[in-house]
């Protein structure tokens, strides 16, 4: 392993990294199941997929990798090309396309691509530079044992966070998926929530009134899962029973969370008896336990409009800077909108103290 100082820099939180042949998962995985993934079920020479239920075109290569995407397959090419150039101290990975394993129609098999896929990560990422952190990648439609590979899987010192896809069947506070959430706080792991996989095998369509026919709305409606998630994981309690939880979203956006906490707030007060567990506003809540990603945020015209938003929740809190890379729409710290236009009080904490404090086992 390559180490490196402790002093930190950048915290990029949302780095994807991949296989360069499907052999490689394949020797992951018990004897059973390797024809099945041999044979492409469920997976690309990319990572995993599974056919999409609406109108999905190639959006000018977004279902593919940047100019840099070779540096997804190497870590030392990707310590060379993203994290040295942008003085990023600490990395966080994920396979892209890995939740859509939670969108598969059976249990067995995408549980053992889940152990496959984390077992990789461990010994050909997390091995090689002490700069690297992982992703628990788990099959949510068995969630006990997806608690099971989360508690091995942290074992490792450098897993930090369990990586959910934003696409499901139900939403997260439903207390389905409690084995899951009190898996990840018992070892410190923090939630990320990732958009993409909405509308896809067995999960919900991609918006509350239907298909999308373009990826336009796609990606505009993107948010509304997110915000369904975050509205029942508050609602149904989870962080009463859990407060050491956190919860990242990826690919949602942020500019719409204080309209949309002003409205949680005001309809709570009247509908409160329901969740009467719940001691503070929806807003307290939200601005203690969420945290949002600086990929992909909107741009507000003029960039102050953005930050008067924010200001009225404190939104500036819950930013830690994320660039996606090496996909076709990554953003390098120098290209952030939020790190490019943030007040100079709030950079620094975007660029790598919220993190800190979203991500318990950066510390240790």
């Amino acid at each position: 392993m390559m180490n490196h100082p402790a002093a930190l820099e950048r915290i990029d939180t949302d780095i994807h990294v991949r296989w360069s042949d499907e052999s490689v998962i394949a020797s992951y995985l018990p004897r059973t199941w390797r024809q099945r993934w041999l044979n492409g079920g469920g997976h690309t020479h990319a990572g995993l997929k599974v056919h999409t239920l609406y109108y999905d075109p190639d959006e000018a290569g977004a279902s593919g990798d940047g100019a840099d995407s070779q540096a997804a397959l190497d870590p030392a090419k990707l310590a060379a090309s993203w994290l040295e150039p942008h003085r990023i101290g600490k990395a966080i990975l994920s396979v892209y396309d890995a939740p859509v394993i939670s969108t598969f129609g059976d249990i067995d098999y995408p549980s053992e691509v889940a152990r496959a896929v984390n077992r990789w990560m461990e010994e050909q990422w997390l091995s090689a530079d002490s700069r690297f952190c992982g992703s628990v990648v788990v099959a949510t439609q068995d969630p006990q044992a997806a608690a099971t590979e989360i508690r091995r899987a942290a074992r490792h010192p450098g897993m930090v966070q369990v990586t959910l896809p934003s696409g499901t069947r139900m939403p997260y506070g439903h207390r389905y998926y409690r084995p899951i959430l009190e898996a990840a706080q018992e070892c410190g792991l923090t939630i990320a929530i990732h958009g993409g996989t909405e509308g896809m095998g067995t999960s919900n369509p991609p918006t509350s009134c239907g298909w999308p026919g373009t990826v336009a709305e796609m990606r505009v409606a993107r948010s509304t899962s997110f915000l369904a998630h975050m509205t029942s994981l508050i609602t149904e309690g989870v962080f009463v029973e859990f407060p050491r939880l956190k919860v990242v979203s990826f690919e949602a956006g942020a500019a719409w969370v204080p309209a949309y906490l002003w409205r949680f707030d005001k309809n709570y007060k009247g509908l409160r008896s329901e969740c009467p567990w719940l001691k503070e506003l929806p807003s307290e809540y939200a601005r203690r336990y969420f945290r949002f990603g600086t990929q992909g945020v909107e741009h507000g015209d003029p960039a102050s409009e953005f930050w008067r938003l924010l200001a009225s929740i404190r939104g500036e809190e819950m930013l830690l800077y994320s660039s996606n890379y090496p996909r076709w729409d990554c953003e390098s710290p120098e290209d952030s909108f939020v790190l490019a236009t943030s007040p100079g009080e709030f950079r620094s904490s975007i660029e790598s103290g919220v993190a800190m404090g979203t991500y318990s086992r950066l510390g240790e």
